[in-house]
């Protein structure tokens, strides 16, 4: 007598393995997906910091102050003079190649809403991988130091008051020379610091992802959340 499954048991079975499918299916992308931009992350870190050692040497730079200072260089200079070494698909001095919002690592406040970050219209550059590059100086003096104030805030971004209804303010230290902002796959989404985008900390004699642990564990540091929501 030969042996078989009726077709109501073949029919139980891949109704089985379609719910099981369905279940892990969902967690298998989203990790293959942060893999990818794990490896991107470190990509555009080590080409990144190959091209500002190449340009350290190239022109003659006692440290990336003399690079990332606001008396000699503009942002869209420093763009120009980055894209010798880092050879990018394009490059915008003037008029950003960063068109796009982009969120926090965790939830922004401003005003009492969710809010994001603007480099749009900013000296910028397009990599030929697809990233993009934005750049911000902090030092004036090749000091790599620098001041500025703020005001304390609620868990809303909303201003916290004295006694006398004044802002509370204070000094903000910063030993940075710059820093250079980088989306690892451009207008791609989720265009959110942690995932895809990355703040990399220019100091005197190196760069750094030193808010961020992904080098070393190749995790990523982010909190997805809808903007403009109270």
């Amino acid at each position: 007598m030969r042996k078989g499954f009726t077709l109501a048991e073949v029919l139980i079975t891949l109704g089985v393995i379609g719910i099981v499918a369905a279940m892990t299916l969902p967690a298998l992308v989203a990790k293959y997906k942060d893999k990818v931009l794990v490896n991107q992350a470190k990509h555009s870190y080590s080409i990144l910091s190959n091209a500002m050692m190449k340009t350290k040497v190239d022109y003659n730079l006692d440290s990336y102050g003399d690079l990332f200072n606001k008396n000699i260089y503009t942002p869209g200079e420093v763009i120009e003079i980055l894209a010798k070494a880092l050879k990018p698909l394009n490059v915008c001095p003037k008029r950003g190649c960063w068109t796009w919002k982009t969120l926090a690592a965790k939830k922004y406040y401003n005003n009492g809403k969710t809010s994001y970050y603007n480099f749009i219209g900013y000296p910028s550059m397009v990599l030929a991988d697809g990233s993009v590059i934005y750049i911000s100086i902090y030092n004036h003096d090749g000091s790599c130091y620098s001041e500025y104030t703020g005001y304390k805030q609620d868990g809303k971004g909303n201003p916290i008051l004295d006694a006398d209804g004044n802002k509370i303010y204070y000094t903000v230290h910063d030993y940075r020379c710059g820093s250079i902002k980088i989306d690892v796959n451009g207008e791609k989404g989720p265009n959110q610091f942690g995932a895809d985008t990355w703040d990399i900390s220019v100091k005197k004699d190196a760069i750094t992802l030193e808010y961020y642990s992904v080098l070393y564990d190749d995790t990523l540091t982010y909190e997805y959340y809808p903007e403009g929501v109270e």
